[in-house]
């Protein structure tokens, strides 16, 4: 029987949820604890790795892999995995692009909404019986007419696009690749420079991979280009967003909210500095997940196992990213 190790480990309704998915003749494989070293240690049997995006797939861990028949990704970002290595060895990896677009963009939008209605503000204000509407009301804004500024478009983001549309807001979006033609004029968005799109842009919200050139992209230096009260949303990785410089510019009331469900460090740590201030909204990593996208990104990879081990290369063929 074939193993499939997971990098992630779950409990509960997600455990019950991934035991439901697995295709007859598999055995899955959970680590005994959420460790660089324990995925060292159970990587040797493994037929395949089915993985996450905290625990890292490194030259150690394909050294000790000798059994590794291809490696599925259960999410999309690719920055966990050390893509020379796998690709020196010519190791299949498979990605399910797009497979959780909509839950990211609705959470974006939903973020979005929120700051600009500083709902956590309101929220507390309003259970510990402050009423005053006016007062409270004239201290937030709508989001129609306003500039969003997107920085990367991909699958989140162009469906955050669609999200957007009704809203009659002015689009603006930053990308190494420009979206074709068709696409810009069918959606009334615009290309341009991520030094442009700061300066211009009431809301940005950040949808680009991880990468050597965007880690530590919004920076104090990056957020001083940005407009005054401006709204930031990062929804992609955390590392893109250093935040003290974040924190800063909230305290200082240079940036009026931010919602990150991204972290440099996941879980966040007790010195975290935005988590004592009160424009701000920390979500736990969660935009790609709901009930739909989970049991979504679950059925498909073991689907593309599955179709690998059967020699079915054709049906999973368009998710080949190596």
């Amino acid at each position: 029987m074939k193993k499939i190790l997971l990098t992630n480990k779950y409990s509960g309704t997600p455990e019950k949820i991934v035991e439901s998915e697995v295709p007859a003749g598999f055995e899955t494989v959970f680590l005994s604890e959420q460790t660089q070293s324990a995925l060292l240690d159970e990587a040797a049997d493994a037929d395949y790795i089915l993985a996450g995006g905290r625990l890292k797939i490194t030259k150690e861990v394909l050294d000790r892999a000798v059994k590794l028949r291809m490696i599925q990704r259960s999410g999309v970002g690719l920055d966990a995995l050390d893509l020379d290595s796998i690709r020196e060895r010519g190791i299949p990896l498979y990605v399910n692009q797009g497979v959780n677009a909509e839950s990211v963009a609705e959470h974006a939008l939903l973020l979005i909404l929120a700051c600009l209605r500083r709902l956590p503000t309101i929220c507390a204000d309003t259970k510990n019986g402050i009423w005053k509407k006016q007062e409270q009301g004239v201290k937030t804004s709508e989001l129609m007419g306003k500039t969003v500024g997107i920085i990367g478009m991909g699958n989140a983001a162009r469906t955050l696009v669609g999200l957007l549309r009704p809203f009659h807001v002015k689009i603006l979006y930053s990308d190494l690749f420009r979206a074709p033609a068709a696409f810009e004029a069918e959606n009334g968005i615009t290309y341009t420079d991520t030094d442009q799109l700061l300066s211009d842009s009431d809301i940005v919200s950040i949808h680009c991979a991880l990468t050597e050139e965007t880690r530590g992209l919004i920076n104090a230096q990056s957020i001083r280009r940005m407009k005054n009260g401006a709204i930031l949303v990062n929804t992609a990785r955390g590392e893109i967003v250093e935040p003290e410089a974040l924190a800063e510019a909230l305290a200082s009331g240079r940036l009026s909210y931010a919602a990150l469900d991204v972290h440099a460090k996941e879980p966040i740590p007790e010195d975290y500095p935005l988590k004592s201030i009160d424009n701000v909204i920390l979500t736990p990593h969660i935009a790609g997940v709901t009930a739909d996208s989970f049991r979504a990104m679950m059925r498909d990879a073991f689907r593309n196992i599955e179709c690998f081990e059967n020699g079915e290369l054709d049906v999973i063929a368009p998710y080949r990213y190596l």
